[in-house]
C-alpha cells in the first residue's frame, strides 16, 4: 500500500482504470460500438493517470512504488488505445 498522498491517488487512479478496463472488455462481448463509447472516456482518465503515476514514482520509496508503476503503464496503454480507435478506426471504407 502507498504512503504517500500521491501514491494513494495514483491507486484510486489505478482502482478506476481496472474499472474502465472491465466495463470495456463487457461491453466488447455486449455490443463492439458501446465499448467505443468507453474507450472515448480514457482521453480524460489516463492523462491523470499518467501524471498521478509519474508523480507517484518520484515520491514513493521501496516496494510501495509499484502501484504507480501499474497505474503509468495501463494509463498509456489506455492512451494508446485511445488513439488507435480515434486515428486507426474506419467505419466501411
Amino acid at each position: 500500500m502507498p504512503r504517500t498522498n500521491m501514491g494513494k491517488i495514483s491507486f484510486a487512479m489505478l482502482l478506476i482504470l481496472f474499472i474502465q478496463i472491465i466495463s470495456i472488455v463487457t461491453m466488447l462481448f455486449v455490443n463492439g460500438l458501446g465499448a467505443l463509447t468507453i474507450i472515448l472516456y480514457a482521453i480524460v482518465t489516463a492523462p491523470l493517470g499518467i501524471l498521478f503515476g509519474i508523480v507517484g514514482i518520484t515520491k514513493e520509496s521501496g516496494s510501495s512504488v509499484i502501484v504507480p508503476w501499474i497505474s503509468t503503464i495501463i494509463s498509456v496503454t489506455l492512451l494508446v488505445l485511445f488513439f488507435i480507435t480515434l486515428f486507426g478506426f474506419s467505419f466501411g471504407d
